[in-house]
């Protein structure tokens, strides 16, 4: 039996009612608008792109992404994923550590305490019918307090937490008031450098820009780092408005440094930065920082997702480049959020 196959048994089993955003893609996006919260990796225009990087380095990956049903109404969405790794079946979020559903505004709260149980056991059977012994679940802020349902019921089956940090933005006061929480020596930067760049955007067509862009970043890696396929889906995200880049241009014209930002309404996510290596002692993510933060703050976006906060204790220990760009990262947030690693067991 196929993987699809198991999971459509074990939807009946625990009486879920679902349908995969691969048959009916127009009505995952439909019902993330109906979310409280949408963050950036429930977004379809980042579901796609992570199936095509996945795909594109050569690990096979399944989408079997569900949108719930209640009421034979759609009520939440879960990001799904099988992948074959060398070691094994990766349970996942296309192609991630795998996340809890979450659920459109005003459901009734015992209905959540229902939905997730059911979610929880059709994971737990299914990684057991792919023998898969340990997975991961992870819980990220979604504009609220508390944690979720799915977290609780894990732990009282025998689960383990641990704890990351992630930085964000908040947006919603005025985008004085945004750059004042700047680090104090970030603002001066931000300043000084965008007298001496030249800085756009590309919200829409320009794929000679894009271009520009991706020879860039293969200069700065000096290797092809994923397939141009994956290259195409974050174009495609600019086109249809899910994602932009914020880059810069020196006197003689010449692209310096840009980054691309995945958003939906609730939240930005900063996704890939390149810079020119002869210009890091230049302020060039600063001034990129900034523009995308100002361009978030058009578009209404609430939160601004900056990534994860690693710290020298943290286990497995991050390197420290990782330690340098957390650092970075750190001087626009405005906060520091928990995130919680839930280690799955199946006995």
């Amino acid at each position: 039996m196929t993987v699809a196959g198991t999971l459509t048994t074990l939807l009946e089993a625990a009486g879920l009612r679902a349908v995969l955003r691969s048959a009916q893609p127009g009505l995952w996006t439909e019902t993330g608008l109906l979310l409280p919260y949408l963050p950036v990796s429930f977004s379809a225009a980042m579901i796609d792109y992570q199936l095509a990087y996945w795909s594109g380095n050569g690990v096979p990956i399944e989408d079997l992404s569900l949108i719930l049903l209640h009421d034979n109404r759609p009520c939440g969405l879960w990001p799904l994923s099988v992948s074959r790794l060398a070691e094994g079946p990766f349970l996942g979020a296309s192609g991630l550590m795998l996340s809890p559903p979450l659920f459109v505004a005003h459901l009734a709260a015992r209905s959540v305490k229902t939905l997730s149980a059911q979610c929880l056991e059709v994971a737990m059977q299914l990684a057991k019918a792919l023998q898969i012994v340990s997975w991961q679940s992870g819980e990220s802020f979604i504009g609220q307090t508390g944690l979720s349902e799915w977290h609780d019921r894990a732990l009282r089956h025998g689960a383990s937490v641990s704890l990351q940090h992630e930085l964000y933005a908040d947006l919603t006061p005025d985008l004085a008031t945004i750059k004042s929480t700047f680090r104090k020596s970030f603002k001066a930067l931000v300043t000084s450098g965008t007298k001496h760049w030249q800085v756009a955007l590309l919200e829409g067509e320009g794929k000679e820009v894009w271009e520009e862009y991706r020879l860039l970043h293969l200069a700065v890696s000096g290797r092809v780092t994923r397939s141009l396929e994956s290259w195409e889906m974050q174009y495609r995200a600019i086109l249809d408005g899910d994602a932009f880049l914020a880059y810069l241009r020196d006197d003689a014209g010449k692209m310096v440094g840009g980054g691309l930002f995945h958003v939906t309404r609730d939240e930005g996510l900063y996704a890939i930065g390149a810079y020119d290596r002869d210009l890091f002692d230049k302020p060039l993510g600063h001034v990129v920082q900034y523009r995308a933060i100002e361009a978030m703050k058009q578009r209404g976006v609430r939160w601004y997702k900056l990534g994860l906060r690693c710290y020298p204790a943290d286990d497995p220990a991050p390197a420290d480049k990782d330690l340098a760009i957390a650092d970075f990262k750190q001087g626009f947030a405005s906060h520091l959020f928990p995130r919680y690693v839930i280690q799955h067991r199946i006995s």
